[in-house]
C-alpha cells in the first residue's frame, strides 16, 4: 500500500473520530455530566474489563496523572462504586476493583448511551442503518487488528 493510500486512510479515521464525538459522545457526555465525568465513565469501563487494576495502571491507561486520579477513586470509594484492595504480592501497591454498585452504575449508564443513540438513528431509514451496521463491523473487524 502506497503512502498517498495511507495518509487517506488516516485521515478520514482521524475525521470520522471527530465526527463521532461531537455527534455521538459529547451530547451523551452533556447528558450524564450531572451524574458523572467522562473520566468517571472509562475508570469504571476500565475496571469492568480487568476487574482490578493498580493505581498507577489505571493512571496510564487513562493518560492521566496518578495525582488526578486519586480524587476520581476517592469518590467511586465513597460511593460503594470500587474498593481499594491491598495487592497481595506487594503490600505496598494499592489496586483498585470494581464492586457490584459500580457495574450496575457503568449499565446504567451504559443504557443512557445506548437509548441516546438509538434515538438518534431512528432518523435514518432501513437502507442507511442496513449500510450503518455493515460498516461498523468492517471498523471492528480493521481496528481490532492494529
Amino acid at each position: 500500500m502506497g503512502d498517498q493510500e495511507l495518509n487517506e486512510a488516516a485521515r478520514g479515521l482521524s475525521s470520522l473520530m471527530t465526527v463521532i464525538d461531537r455527534r455521538l459522545i459529547r451530547p451523551h457526555e452533556q447528558k450524564t455530566r450531572h451524574i458523572v465525568s467522562p473520566l468517571v465513565i472509562h475508570v469504571l469501563m476500565i475496571l469492568a474489563e480487568k476487574e482490578s487494576a493498580a493505581m498507577t495502571e489505571l493512571a496510564q491507561e487513562i493518560k492521566i496523572a496518578k495525582s488526578q486520579l486519586t480524587p476520581i477513586i476517592d469518590k467511586l470509594c465513597e460511593g460503594g462504586e470500587v474498593q481499594r484492595e491491598q495487592d497481595a504480592k506487594d503490600r505496598r501497591i494499592i489496586n483498585i476493583r470494581i464492586t457490584p454498585a459500580g457495574v450496575s452504575k457503568l449499565q446504567e449508564l451504559q443504557e443512557t448511551l445506548f437509548h441516546s443513540i438509538k434515538a438518534k438513528l431512528k432518523g435514518l431509514d432501513p437502507k442507511e442503518i442496513l449500510s450503518l451496521q455493515s460498516a461498523l463491523n468492517d471498523l471492528y473487524r480493521i481496528i481490532n487488528k492494529m
